[in-house]
């Protein structure tokens, strides 16, 4: 052959054999599923990523709400979800692997979760994951245990391109052989030493460009789950975070399917809501087993510390009673009233000691009853809330704005492992904060009337609070910003001079709507990319959006007929008719005081809008009407009314 015809020869073979060779070196996904313990191997899962230092460690909240296994794994499918209560029936189906007769698979009962999955007035697609993918997903697991992860590779008709079941031995061997047919494999591993063997050679042949999660098999509970992840093929082994949690160390179950198409480089659908998993920070397993315990327990002791604050307050009624007769009892309602302004603040340090369970329940209760005697022997009546309401605002602002870390940590906080909400401010706080913004305005302004320069106080200062509380970057609670809005607009127009008239009345109540708007612009200006900017600013219709408010008013009834709820939204709404009917009387002692009637309407309407405008719904008029109740009690602690000298009150 000539030369120069044998040379072509040897370029277009070793570009031929090119094509394939760069083919295969497209990115490919692992996502295997450890189970945790064994009768060899009784270490948590975490201690068993931790050891694999190739891993970026983290924990995935597998759950909105109620949690099951089944909704865990629909959901990593679905790369979305939305809380159990929203959907009919609440508790997903059986859904299990059945074998095809060629090699393939699907999940028995498919039907069913794509039926249920229907009525959750949200877009939640099962398989959609697998579906995406244009081979499919393939399954290797071990014959000996179940095979609920297979759902995870199945697509949107429910089917599991290859299935491959055999020994724990190959396992391993027998998922690189589905990656070379198939760029997304889902692994169940097997339990204690053989699982942990898989691991190490799926570890050991993982290629650069490929990405490997490991994901603790979700466990039959039911308890809502953080579960130990770890991530090989990000770049690192630090912590991981996602912008669905904004956490150090923290991610959403559904963020894996984001983060699997992101690496396949495949678009990711408008209907996928989780977000791409990434690295930040150090990698310490330690501090990640610090804020799951934590977690764990905050959620248990939030009404036995508010009973026991509660008790506490009742039997320092009656040591004070017995001891000082009526200047004793007012005494005790001021310094109670006080005490249940100061435990916001003390949560704070509570959430950052970490303490027992019996020592938090004191801290509290006892820190907190301190502050209302501190508060109540240097501070005038009724001027008594400023101190807790400054102190609460600015703790609270401050801690928002270094991205809640203490908040999170905190009784009130919101809990990563029912996945509802990551950072930021949950209902009860919601419904708190405008009330004691206001309250403490009142007493700030005590001995003042009607002026434009009151109402520009209120309006100013509850457009602060609303940026905190609603921004994506901040407080994250949009509904905080419809509840805050109708509070301190009904304030603001009580502070006005010359009366309420209608102009000025639908002004006030245009209020909430303008703010929502507001916070639109201002999330979209400073990419808050919050989950008002992902479920309403980028709904692609107005079916769509129809679907997010009917869900927020389907979760909020689900709320009201759930437990003890009706009886005590019944006793909040009788309470709070009772006081406006006898207002004259109960709030007596602040006759004369325009900013204090102004505080307690306005607290009181955002009770009630916040009852309205949220998915929560009954739970903010409670709370809201609770903390009403507590000032009222400090109200009718006034020192003139036991009798004793003018000297001991502050004058208006």
């Amino acid at each position: 052959m000539h030369p120069f015809r044998l040379a072509a020869l040897t370029v277009l073979l070793a570009l031929g054999g090119a094509v394939p060779a760069h083919a295969q070196q497209a990115p490919r996904a692992v996502i295997a599923f450890l189970p945790s313990g064994g009768e060899n191997n009784p270490d948590p899962v975490l201690d068993r990523l931790e050891a694999r230092e190739q891993l970026a460690l983290g924990m995935a909240s597998m759950a909105q709400g109620q949690y099951s296994r089944e909704q865990a794994v629909l959901d990593i499918s679905a790369g979305s979800r939305t809380s159990a209560a929203a959907y009919d029936p609440e508790r997903p189906p059986d859904v299990e692997l059945v074998l095809g007769g060629d090699g393939t698979g699907f999940i028995f009962r498919w039907s069913k979760a794509l039926e249920r999955a229907k009525t959750a007035l949200a877009d939640i697609q099962p398989g959609l994951l697998a579906g995406k993918i244009a081979d499919g997903g393939g399954y290797a697991g071990v014959e000996s245990r179940g095979h609920l992860e297979a759902v995870v590779a199945a697509d949107r008709a429910g089917d599991v391109r290859e299935v491959s079941l055999g020994a724990a031995s190959d396992l391993a061997s027998r998922a690189r052989d589905l990656l070379a047919r198939h760029r997304l494999v889902v692994v169940g591993l097997p339990t204690a030493d053989k699982g942990d063997a898989a691991l190490d050679a799926l570890l050991r042949h993982r290629r650069t460009e490929d990405l490997l999660i490991v994901l603790q098999t979700p466990p039959d509970s039911q308890v809502p789950q953080l579960l130990p992840i770890g991530v090989a093929g990000l770049g690192g082994a630090r912590a991981l975070t996602s912008a669905t949690t904004r956490l150090d160390g923290i991610v959403a179950g559904i963020d894996i399917a984001a983060t699997v198409l992101r690496r396949l480089d495949i678009d990711v659908p408008s209907d996928l809501k989780g977000q791409r998993i990434r690295e930040t920070g150090t990698r310490d397993a330690g501090a990640l087993r610090a804020v799951e315990s934590r977690l764990g327990v905050v959620r248990g002791r939030r009404i036995p510390t508010l009973q026991a604050l509660l008790f506490s307050w009742v039997a320092l009624t009656l040591v004070l009673g017995l001891a000082a007769d009526r200047r004793g009892v007012r005494a005790a309602l001021r310094i109670g009233g006080l005490a249940v302004l100061w435990v916001l603040p003390v949560l704070l340090v509570a959430g950052v000691l970490a303490p027992s369970r019996t020592v938090e329940v004191g801290l509290v209760t006892l820190g907190s009853l301190l502050l209302g005697v501190l508060t109540d022997r240097f501070v005038r009546w009724p001027r008594g809330p400023v101190v807790p309401a400054a102190v609460t605002m600015i703790s609270y602002a401050v801690d928002l704005a270094l991205g809640s870390p203490l908040i999170l940590r905190s009784l009130l906080g919101p809990n990563p492992r029912s996945g509802s909400r990551f950072y930021g401010l949950g209902n009860e706080l919601e419904a708190t904060l405008p009330v004691l913004l206001l309250v403490g305005l009142a007493a700030l302004l005590w001995g003042r009337g009607r002026s434009r320069g009151g109402a520009a106080l209120f309006a100013g200062t509850g457009l602060v609070l609303g940026v905190f509380v609603g921004s994506g970057r901040l407080g994250a609670d949009v509904g905080g910003v419809i509840t805050v809005g109708g509070g301190v607009a009904a304030a603001t127009v009580l502070m006005l001079p010359g009366g309420v008239t209608r102009r000025i009345v639908a002004i006030a109540v245009a209020v909430p709507a303008v703010a929502v708007v507001a916070l639109a612009g201002l999330d979209l200006l400073t990419g808050g990319d919050g989950h008002f900017t992902r479920t309403v600013l980028q709904a692609e219709d107005g079916a769509a959006l129809w679907d997010v408010v009917k869900r927020r008013y389907t979760l909020a009834f689900n709320v009201l007929v759930n437990g003890a709820m009706p009886f005590i939204t019944a006793v909040a709404l009788l309470a709070s008719a009772y006081a406006w009917r006898y207002r004259e009387r109960i709030y007596a002692p602040l006759r004369g005081s325009p900013p204090w009637h102004a505080a307690l309407l306005g607290s009181l309407a955002a009770s009630v809008t916040g009852a309205l405008f949220n998915d929560s719904g009954p739970i903010l008029l409670v709370f809201g009407v609770f903390v009403l109740a507590c000032v009222t009690a400090y109200v009718r602690g006034d020192p003139a009314l036991a009798g004793e000298s003018p000297s001991d009150v502050e004058s208006p």
